[in-house]
């Protein structure tokens, strides 16, 4: 752990300067205590002391949006099946030529290490020097909250990573090189922190600490649920798989077990209060994500707050409906049910799909039916006017192209926010537990109707969707390319259809297909397909004829192209199948068209099922450990 010995996070301070660290050190500094103008046993006292110093976590919890422009909470699943950015093939997910050689360095590895000594340094002073009050121990509970997390990055991306929970000293060799504990040690590890966070933090809205943007009780009882979930799921389908990321001896019960528990906290506290957009049914599941205050918003745990009038620039969420790249794929618009819940048949058109399919669909894609997106109430008529989505390079428009033909609408902001967005960034909310507690009841067999109806069924209501019964799925025929497993029950893979519907395109989906053991059977020969392509083709394509019409003044005769805002000045598609655009054979858009891989026939995705659910422990850091007699095992298929 050179980077956890060697580097300690630097943070700043309101009303006093501490200097925690440099953020690369010399020799000589090697594991000292941080450098302050004061003694850590007198800053570690007040309630205002701890949180000053807690608020240095907080940048990590927002990964969303980076810098102004960089509109990334669009694409949290293009490392995934359901999401390409334009014509880039995924790296991690196209390893044909992979040699297996672990990483020399690791930014998660490293980063995660510094993130735990601050964690560690934090809770060491705080447990011993605080004041003995309500306020001091909510900020207590933040540095457990953190901890958890922290770790719960690492055991994601590494699985059983060496655990420590103190500050330590160049002379705890011991401790500093210590092996990697198993993943479940380190998933229980992670479950305690929660559970000593949940007893201390205040909720959410009450007391100290329970104010805007700032992590709550809640905040920890949805984190406990998604690392149980998680834990559990990975223990059980990893060990039925007999794969080389089972834990022996483990079925995952006693992690699922743990979700229940912690999410009727939340349904005893929640209800059935979720956002809803003063009932329009239309709008309400998109409009979640574009909420100005998010405090005020029913269900919204943890969130990022913007407040333009203390910010240089802010972030554009404003564009993030805009053709720039983050494509949505098949996969995704595959596994929507119908309005009346049985599964869809062949594939329509777009204006097909948004009267046929769960509304939720309409609200996550833009459809034509909505007409062009810069004339939507707040838009100030920006923007390209065409309702369908620029589906390939096109002159004037460089700002990109959605290379699928299915644009992202989910949390469209409907204002004039540009340079300026004061749209809170929604980082968890309560349909993850109730989804959870779904997900894991359903596993364990006890899931009934009573429980569908305070879960699924409460977030179904929001959009119209019609409620899911306790046979759901009976007659379906499920694909294991879309994440589905054969040997489950129909109501699991449901509850796993719902999930993926509901969460679409919020950085979930990677993580499903890990712990749910079906990484492979969804990405190996994957060739990501759009939609229809004889629509954009209709669209964009004018005969001789109908431009002359266009160029005429009878707008009633007028291309619909040319109804919807363009006009002559401007460059429009023109698109020629083989050119610029192609499609399968079955009609649909091939975004990936000029790599051979992805044209029929070529192999596709492909990621090294016994290798690639987890990432390789860096060399640098086995060769640290082999320095001083001790051992940090590999992770398997990496050399």
């Amino acid at each position: 752990m050179k980077l956890f010995i060697n580097k300690i996070k630097c943070f700043a301070y309101t009303g006093m300067i501490l200097l925690l660290a440099l953020s690369s050190c010399k020799k000589d500094f090697l594991n000292k205590e941080p450098l302050i103008s004061t003694g850590p046993d007198n800053l570690f006292r007040t309630a205002a002391d701890l949180q000053t110093y807690a608020n240095g976590f907080y940048p990590k919890l927002a990964p969303q949006y980076t810098a102004l422009g960089n509109i990334a909470n669009t694409s949290l699943d293009a490392n995934s099946d359901v999401m390409i950015n334009q014509t880039t093939v995924t790296a991690g997910l196209n390893m044909l030529t992979s040699n297996s050689v672990a990483p020399e360095t690791s930014t998660t590895w490293n980063n995660g290490y510094t993130a735990i000594r601050s964690d560690n340094y934090f809770l060491h002073y705080a447990l011993l020097n605080a004041q003995k009050n309500a306020s001091t121990r909510h900020y207590i509970g933040e540095g457990y909250f953190f901890r958890a997390w922290d770790y719960f990055a690492l055991l994601r991306n590494f699985g059983g990573v060496p655990i420590v929970t103190d500050i330590l000293k160049e002379t705890d060799a011991a401790e500093l090189y210590k092996p990697r504990a198993s993943r479940y040690e380190v998933a229980s590890q992670i479950i305690k922190d929660l559970d000593s966070a949940i007893a201390k933090l205040n909720w959410k809205g009450e007391a100290e600490g329970g104010i805007a943007g700032r992590v709550t009780k809640d905040a920890a009882l949805v984190l406990k649920t998604r690392v149980a979930l998680y834990e559990g799921t990975w223990e059980r389908y990893h060990g039925r798989k007999n794969s080389p990321f089972a834990v022996q001896g483990k079925n995952g019960a006693e992690f699922l077990a743990m979700v229940e528990p912690a999410a009727n906290m939340l349904i005893s506290r929640y209800g059935n209060k979720i956002f809803t957009n003063q009932g329009d049914k239309s709008l309400a599941y998109n409009q979640l994500f574009a909420q100005k205050d998010a405090a005020a918003t029913d269900g919204v745990i943890l969130y990022k707050v913007y407040d333009a009038s203390k910010l240089t620039e802010s972030h554009n969420f404003f564009w993030k409906i805009i053709d720039l790249g983050p494509s949505i794929t098949d996969h995704l618009v595959d596994m929507y049910l119908k309005t009346d819940g049985s599964q869809q048949g062949a594939t329509g058109t777009l204006s097909t799909l948004s009267n046929t399919l769960d509304p939720r669909f309409k609200q996550t894609v833009w459809t034509s039916d909505r007409g062009p997106f810069n004339k939507l109430p707040g838009r100030g008529g920006d923007g390209t006017p065409f309702r369908y989505p620029i589906i390939a390079p096109a002159g004037s428009y460089t700002e990109g192209f959605t290379s699928t033909g299915y644009r992202n609408f989910k949390g469209a902001v409907l204002a004039q926010e540009y340079r300026k967005g004061e749209t809170d960034d929604v980082l968890m909310r309560y349909e993850e537990p109730l989804l959870a507690l779904a997900e894991a009841k359903a596993i364990l067999g006890t899931l009934n109707q009573a429980d569908l109806d305070k879960t699924v069924n409460v977030i179904r209501s929001r959009v119209g969707m019609i409620p899911m019964t306790i046979n759901a799925g009976s007659g379906f025929v499920y694909r294991e390319d879309l994440g589905f497993d054969l040997s489950e029950t129909p109501l699991v893979n449901e509850i796993r259809r719902e999930r993926s519907v509901e969460f679409a395109l919020e950085g979930f989906r990677l993580d499903d297909l890990k712990r749910w053991a079906v990484f492979e059977k969804v990405i190996n020969g994957y060739q990501p397909k759009g939609a229809l392509l004889q629509e954009f083709l209709d669209y964009y394509n004018r005969t001789p004829a109908q431009v002359a019409l266009d160029m005429g003044s009878d707008a009633s005769k007028y291309s619909q192209i040319r109804a919807d805002g363009y006009t002559l000045s401007e460059t429009v598609l023109n698109l020629t199948p083989g050119s610029n655009v192609d499609r399968f054979p079955d009609g649909r858009i091939n975004p990936l068209f000029k790599i051979a891989d992805f044209r029929p026939g070529g192999r596709g995705f492909f990621i090294e099922p016994t290798r690639d659910y987890l990432a390789g422990v860096p060399l640098q850091e086995i060769r640290l450990y082999q320095t001083k007699g001790a051992k940090l095992d590999q992770n398997p298929g990496w050399r």
